[in-house]
């Protein structure tokens, strides 16, 4: 009976290292997938430098319109001064309202940076367990995978690369304008 419950036992254990190793070989795939050291693009700093251009973009803008909110505002004020009809009087207190309104909504980007910081971080912490995930399993053991090829968008879909960030190359306008001539 010794024998039977061995083979068993042996059976089991068997069965359990091939499990563990199936196991690891999909956990290299997926890593590989993600975090290839051959791969040509590095996913995870290209997303986070794309959020960053976000940021800029946005803080940019926002910048833009607070300056000409501000200008828009002190026109009005100057000409409040020097205008004394009701009625004028009383549109130019509205432009400098809404000029006030508009101020109050250029917070959002603050609001926006701080949460796409937040993003950015727990990109960089995956990136990182990634990393020492790649350490453990061994570098050239998922270098020996197959790099996964980029798939190209399907019609209708929106490529993912965004535009080009600063330093990258990209299309120009007068390519792009020549291809409608």
């Amino acid at each position: 009976m010794t024998d039977a419950i061995t083979k068993a036992q042996y059976d089991e254990l068997s069965r359990q290292i091939v499990q563990l190793y199936e196991y690891m070989e999909r956990i290299k795939t997926e890593i590989a997938t993600v975090k290839h050291p051959n791969a040509p693009v590095d996913h995870f700093n290209k997303a986070a430098d794309q959020l960053a251009a976000i940021v800029q973009a946005t803080e940019d803008a926002t910048n833009t319109i607070m300056e000409a909110t501000e200008a828009t505002s002190s026109i009005a004020e100057s000409l409040k001064d020097r205008i004394r009809i009701g009625e004028v009087t009383d549109d130019l207190d509205k432009i400098i309202e809404h000029s006030n309104h508009v101020f109050e909504a250029c917070t959002f980007q603050d609001i926006t940076g701080q949460r796409i910081g937040k993003i950015v971080q727990t990109m960089n912490l995956l990136e990182g367990t990634l990393s020492s995930l790649v350490v453990i399993i061994g570098k050239d053991s998922i270098a020996a995978l197959p790099v996964r090829p980029v798939e190209k968008p399907k019609d209708g879909d929106v490529p993912m690369d965004g535009p080009a960030l600063e330093g990258e190359e990209s299309v120009s306008q007068a390519d792009i304008d020549a291809m409608f001539d």
